[in-house]
């Protein structure tokens, strides 16, 4: 059986619901939902629309599962094997590599990024310092944690000013969906917009932001050496940065994007090279996105999210059906956990003086 997680303890908890019933739909093996509510209480059951969900109006029970055992349990009684964990988390707890350790614990295969890249991916500041070192573009970035902030606010406030000026915007480090993220101008908005950041963080990146650019997603999906790249993406309707309401109210996903984007071929190749080069920078597998800004000839690498709204379904539509995206998926998890057990777990040393 293979198990679908979404929802989750995060502020994209929404979000993951989506793209959980989604990946249901789609699903051509046999499969079952495990709903993750805001208090972190897993459920299995018959989930048939985002609001019955979201309203847990549904036929369900609370399940878990055991260290070591790869069942889904209700109380004391399998429910049935997990041959593989099929991941449709968005946000901390699910696509930061909390999950995903869980799971390896339990020898359950799962989808997506394992736990360090995961991990890396999710934190910006983190995945910048790993993009850098791979020889990629990001914009010019600081960082300030709160210790730092609260100890000396004056002094927080200025080291930024000082090493970016402005405008600049300011993100809580591991979050996505555009939440408590903020434009500042000037020292008051950057007060403000730290504040706001902080809420959802104890580490803020701030990054110089650009003016009059284009965002241009693309996503890559890949295990090892075997490697699909996405076509481009360019979502319409910026202005500073798509906040939560642009990116998933209404049919943003079907008439507010451009599909390739518009930027020429030239920069649509380079976009789709790099965008394999930063996959590989944070040592990613099944399926991400990357998101790049392109002003001019520059393009500088914004983030990645290893698991991408709707797993990055529309980017790989013209040449493969998302049933066909998630048999790969799941044929790239079982073969990681293939070559993991492979591996050898227990070691006798050699005694130096009996020689054995």
């Amino acid at each position: 059986m293979i198990a679908v997680f979404f929802g989750g303890r995060s502020c994209e908890h929404d979000i993951s619901i989506i793209t959980g019933l989604q990946a249901l739909s789609a699903c051509r093996q046999k499969c079952a939902g495990v709903y993750i509510d805001e208090r972190g209480e897993w459920w299995t059951g018959e989930f048939d629309s985002v609001n019955a969900v979201k309203n847990k109006r549904f036929k369900g029970k609370s399940v878990h599962i055991r260290p070591s055992e790869q069942f889904l349990y209700c109380k004391n009684k399998r429910l049935f094997k997990l041959d593989a964990a099929l991941l449709c988390m968005h946000g901390i707890l699910g696509e930061d590599g909390a999950l995903q350790g869980l799971l390896a614990m339990c020898g359950i295969p799962y989808t997506g990024s394992d736990v360090l890249a995961s991990a890396l991916g999710m934190n910006k500041l983190f995945a910048k310092r790993a993009f850098e070192a791979a020889g990629l573009s990001v914009l010019p970035y600081n960082a300030v944690t709160r210790a730092e902030y609260e100890t000396d606010t004056h002094a927080a406030l200025k080291k930024l000013v000082d090493t970016l000026g402005f405008p600049v915007i300011v993100k809580p480090c591991n979050l996505g969906s555009s939440i408590g993220i903020s434009i500042a101008t000037d020292s008051n908005s950057l007060f403000t917009a730290l504040r706001v950041a902080f809420e959802w963080d104890d580490t803020v990146i701030v990054e110089k932001a650009l003016e009059e650019f284009t965002e241009v997603n693309c996503a890559v999906l890949g295990d090892g050496g075997e490697i699909t790249v996405s076509d481009t993406e360019q979502p319409v309707g910026w202005k500073s940065f798509l906040t939560f309401a642009d990116k998933y109210s209404g049919d943003v996903k079907t008439t507010r994007h451009k599909i390739p984007a518009e930027v020429g071929d030239e920069i649509n190749g380079r976009v789709s090279e790099l965008a394999v080069r930063a996959f590989d920078a944070v040592g990613a597998s099944g399926v991400a996105r990357i998101d790049f800004l392109v002003k001019g000839d520059d393009v500088y690498v914004n983030e990645i999210n290893t698991i991408p709204g709707s797993l990055a379904n529309a980017l790989f539509r013209r040449d493969m059906e998302f049933s066909k995206l998630i048999d790969r998926l799941i044929e790239y998890a079982k073969r990681r956990q293939a070559r993991f057990d492979r591996l050898k777990r227990l070691y006798t040393p050699v005694d130096p003086i009996i020689g054995k």
